[in-house]
């Protein structure tokens, strides 16, 4: 997978991709609803490289609400993200057995820092946060209180917070395709003796890889 090497360009540039990301992300969520599909329709609009299909894009409307807009599981806007980063970083069909818990690591920054920002990381969390109670929008009464309360532009600004999130981090480059390519881990949530020593062992044998081009 090749990809442009955004972290390359102005900074001017840099925002101008993020806020489309941002804006196409919330215009779907804001028209269509579904904010795993809005997320990720944003970052596939605003970065055709980065590896998002039409295909990925559908396979995502289940995730919804929670799963099945059930209001029960993950935020979908928070699963999105972590779906997109893990397009880079996570552990392929050919290497089940390697190594990609930094991967986990990277998205746990994005969820302590969206669990800090809307008050839990399921999806009827959230919406007590931002709507002040839970409005389940499949009943009747539920979806007349979730239109009271402004849900849609609710939900609208956590897609938009999300697709920026990732957005972010690709024009920065800390979202990268290649051999050697591994995540820029802020969050120290795997500690373990025997993690750090898979984390060293990586780190070698890509430094390796590098030495064995030059």
């Amino acid at each position: 997978m090749f990809m442009k090497e955004y972290d390359k360009l102005t900074t001017e540039e840099k925002e101008l991709l993020v806020k489309q990301a941002m804006d196409t992300a919330a215009e779907t969520e804001t028209l269509y609803g579904n904010c795993m599909q809005s997320v990720l329709n944003g970052l596939y609009k605003t970065f055709p490289d980065m590896g998002i299909t039409p295909e990925m894009i559908k396979a995502g409307f289940g995730m919804a609400g929670g799963c099945c807009i059930s209001l029960k599981g993950t935020c979908g806007a928070l699963s999105a993200a972590a779906f997109a980063i893990s397009l880079f970083y996570g552990r392929p069909v050919d290497d089940f057995p390697g190594y990609y818990d930094d991967c986990q690591a990277l998205i746990r920054t994005v969820m302590d820092e969206f669990e800090e920002r809307y008050g839990g990381v399921l999806c009827w969390e959230v919406l007590k946060h931002n709507l002040g109670e839970v409005y389940d929008w499949k009943t009747e009464e539920g979806y007349k209180g979730y239109e009271e309360h402004n849900g849609t532009p609710s939900d609208a600004e956590v897609v938009s917070w999300c697709a920026g999130k990732v957005a972010r981090m690709i024009v920065e480059g800390r979202l990268s395709y290649g051999e050697c390519a591994w995540p820029d881990v802020e969050n120290d949530y795997f500690k373990s003796a025997a993690t750090l020593e898979k984390v060293r062992a990586r780190k070698e044998r890509f430094a390796a890889m590098d030495s064995s081009r030059k």
